[in-house]
């Protein structure tokens, strides 16, 4: 009995380690940019940056914009290149507020990145971006207002 024990331990361990390890990737992948209230009635959309130094596949991977009572899920597709970035956007006949959060999802559900509310009613080329490029603090001071850079750097 203590040798199935044993065993058992020895897979419960060899598990967790396996979970630290795609965690740990998949951690490094994060909202970067997002445009709550674009220009000329545009479409939202959300910019998202892999800080990591190899490639991530987005399979299954979700994007929600919470703008309440509204909420947008974007489907994810394809990979991220390590320090690249991709934007994608919403369906042109979403109505958002400009009062958001959004929400990044692993192709298992699991919740990667959130940004704190922001407000942005302006209907102009400004949007929230980290800066720099993917810092990641877990507080409100990570974004800034800014000139909006889809799709490349956040450089001021």
């Amino acid at each position: 009995m203590n040798q199935k024990l044993g065993i058992g331990i020895k897979a419960l361990l060899a598990f967790s380690g396996l979970l630290a390890i795609c965690g740990l990737g998949m951690c490094n992948v994060v909202i970067n940019e997002f445009e709550l209230s674009p220009p000329d009635n545009g479409t939202v959309w959300v910019e998202i940056y892999n800080t990591g130094d190899g490639a991530v596949d987005l399979t299954g991977w979700k994007i929600n914009i919470v703008d309440k009572p509204w909420e947008g899920p974007i489907s994810l597709k394809g990979s991220i290149e390590p320090k690249g970035f991709l934007a994608f956007d919403g369906l042109k006949s979403w109505v958002a507020t400009g009062n958001g959060t959004v929400f990044l999802y692993d192709a298992s559900g699991v919740e990667v990145d959130k940004t704190p509310q922001k407000s942005d009613d302006s209907q102009s080329d400004f949007t929230y971006g980290r800066l720099p490029d993917g810092k990641k603090t877990g507080t409100n001071a990570d974004f800034a207002f800014m000139m909006a850079s889809k799709g490349r750097s956040n450089v001021r």
